[in-house]
């Protein structure tokens, strides 16, 4: 439980800090934007292969309501293999917010997902709620944390 305060602790006060921009202006947060919409484009198709190719190489992944995350892209691809396994069932999200922060380099999304399960050509809803992801841009924009929380 430490641990993830801790991290929340980390994450708050870059929230806080001055935005360069943000999801309705030029900028950053346009970037990022369309970077998470592409983001979920890709894993749409290409699952856990996909979700792995925007993370950075030190990425954190804090499931849930986890008291702790994991770090890396292998630790990640242990703890999400799951999520992508069952060709009936999707990760779906929107994002709705962006910005920038003042460096140029760092920037979060944040949005609504949705857990699909495809049935008999039924599509159910299974699980929903909020994330927020943090970028950082090297050669191109990467995920280094994302976490979620359900309804």
């Amino acid at each position: 439980m430490r641990r993830a305060l801790r991290t929340v602790g980390l994450i708050l006060p870059l929230l806080a800090a001055p935005a360069a921009s943000n999801a309705g202006g030029d900028g950053v947060g346009t970037s990022l934007m369309e970077m998470d919409r592409r983001f979920a484009a890709t894993v749409a198709t290409e699952g856990l292969a996909g979700w792995l190719s925007f993370m950075a190489d030190d990425a954190v992944r804090l499931p849930g309501l986890a008291e702790t995350g994991v770090r890396g892209k292998d630790a990640i691809a242990e703890l999400d293999g799951g999520m992508f396994s069952d060709p009936t069932r999707q990760l779906v999200w929107e994002p709705t917010d962006a910005g920038g922060f003042a460096d140029g380099r760092h920037g979060y999304t944040t949005g609504r997902y949705r857990v699909v399960v495809t049935a008999d050509g039924k599509e159910t809803v299974t699980a929903t709620g909020t994330y927020i992801t943090m970028w950082r841009l090297d050669e191109s924009w990467k995920v280094i944390l994302d976490t979620g929380a359900p309804d």
